[in-house]
Parts: C-alpha cells; structure tokens; sequence
C-alpha cells in the first residue's frame, strides 16, 4: 500500500512530463510547419516576382523593338492617335493587367479584334468598304468638326446671335484661351488617323494608302501645334464640341480627359519618350538666333 501510494504520484508526474514533453514536440513541429509554409510562400512569391518582371522586360522590349522599326516621322504621326490607342489598350488582350504599350506604335492592332474594329467603323462611320473610307476621311481633313468650330467661333467674336447654337459657343468660349485659332482640330487629326488604321486592319485600305494619310495628318499637326500639350487640349475641345451635355457624353468626355492626361504624365507615355518634334521652319528661326 505505501508502495503504491509512492508510485501514484511518481506516475503522475511522469505523465506531466511526457505531456510536457510531447507538448513542446507538438509546438516545435508547429513552429517548424510554419517556417516551412513560410519558406515555401516566399519561394512562390520569388517565382511570381521573377516570372512578372520577365514578362515586364518582355513587354519592354516588344515596345522598343515596334518603336525602333518606325522613322521618328511616322511614330509622330501615330501618336496623334494616341488618345484612342490609350483606350483601345483596355480592349486588347493583355495579361496581369498590363496592357501592351507596343500597340501605340502598331500600325494594326493585335490579330482577332477584327470584329471590334468592323463594329466600330461600321457603327460609328458607315464604313464597310474602300469607298466608304475614304470618303470619312477625306471629311475629316478636309473639314471635321474643325469647320464648323471656326464657324462658330467666328460667330461669338463678331457677337453673333447663336440661340440655336448655344451648346457649341459655349464649348469655344470655354476653350478660347487654349487652343484659339486651332480650335478642336486636334479631334479631326486624331479620329483620321484612328480611322485609317482600322481600315487598314480591316482591309478597306492598303498600307500605303493608310501611311499616305497618316501623314497628310502630320503635316497638318505641325502646322497647327507646337506640343503636345495643346494638341491634347485641342483634342478636349473638339470632343466636347463633337458631343456634350448628356450623361453618356459627359461619362465619354471624361474619359477622353483621362487618356490626355495619362500621355502628358506618365512616364511609359509615347508623347513623353517622342516629344513634338520642331518644324523645319522653326529650326530655322532658331538657327537665326543662334
């Protein structure tokens, strides 16, 4: 009886112990899951970086390589476009949420957008053949919406009654200070140049028809614009002057404001890495004072 009366408690704090025991072996092989799981999450996280900034680097040289292939002349001329680009990028296949900047100086977007691009002229300019076009575009550089801007603007320095036009004059007024003379011509360039890619894309025109077109565009860039900054501001204006005041016309507008501020900000922006080029008349003017 006192034998067992001494071995009771013995047993008992033996098996304190060994739950002690297996205890702390229970929370070390925890500890050790956990570094694992965490050795194995970073691990993961290293591949995820690594394969990211690969198909960043990818996306970098695919964009310098479509640049590289173009004359400073001719990604000018693309890049009046650019504003469309800028928002035709959410359309095109892209993965992890980076869009291919490559396409800004892609003469044709990436192959199976043919039926946007078929909707788009179709809905938006009756465009389905060769004829169809080339009348639009013979439209948008031969008058636009520029046309009719001046127009106006004509009317409301002379004081003109614009009753019926009071939409548009006020679109002016509110420009005046920006863009003066050029007025939303920057619309009309853009639209052009838009519009001859797709039809490019689609067929309608040849590339040299397209190229020919584009720039017939750059020369009138040139003529009327000194940066990129009031081409984007005349850009603004013909928009607002082409539509505004209803609830999609205002939603479009502010769209169209964001894309002019992305390309005049950020850093990937093609009218950052190609700034306006300097007219020849203008390099001779500053030859002279030289």
């Amino acid at each position: 009886m006192d034998i067992f009366r001494l071995l009771v408690p013995l047993a008992v704090v033996l098996g304190v112990m060994i739950l002690i025991w297996a205890g702390r072996a229970m929370l070390e092989g925890a500890r050790e899951g956990i570094a694992e799981a965490r050795e194995e999450e970073a691990a993961a996280k290293a591949v995820q970086t690594a394969e990211i900034q690969a198909k960043a680097e990818a996306r970098l040289e695919r964009f310098e390589a479509a640049s590289a292939a173009l004359t400073p002349a001719d990604r000018f001329a693309l890049n009046l476009r650019a504003p469309f680009t800028e928002i035709w990028l959410e359309i095109f296949p892209h993965e992890d949420d980076a869009r291919e900047f490559e396409y800004f100086y892609r003469l044709t977007p990436p192959a199976g957008q043919e039926s946007e691009l078929r909707k788009a002229l179709e809905e938006g300019w009756d465009i389905t053949d060769h004829a169809s076009a080339l009348h639009s575009l013979a439209w948008l550089l031969d008058s636009g919406h520029r046309l009719p801007y001046a127009q106006v603007r004509q009317a409301v320095a002379a004081g003109e009654d614009l009753k019926g036009r009071a939409r548009e004059a006020g679109v002016v007024k509110k420009w005046e200070n920006q863009v003066e003379g050029a007025g939303g011509a920057a619309f009309d360039l853009a639209r052009a140049v838009d519009v001859a890619a797709m039809a490019h894309a689609l067929g309608y025109l040849s590339e040299a028809e397209c190229w020919r077109i584009l720039r017939q565009c750059r020369m009138l860039a040139q003529d009327l614009f000194e940066s990129w900054e009031t081409y984007g501001q005349s850009f603004l204006a013909g928009a607002e002057f082409w539509k505004s005041g209803g609830l999609m016309d205002g939603t479009r507008n502010k769209r169209y404001a964001g894309s002019i501020r992305w390309l005049l900000e950020d850093p990937q922006s093609p009218w950052l890495r190609d700034p306006w080029p300097v007219s020849p008349e203008k390099q001779e003017r500053l030859k002279g004072l030289n």
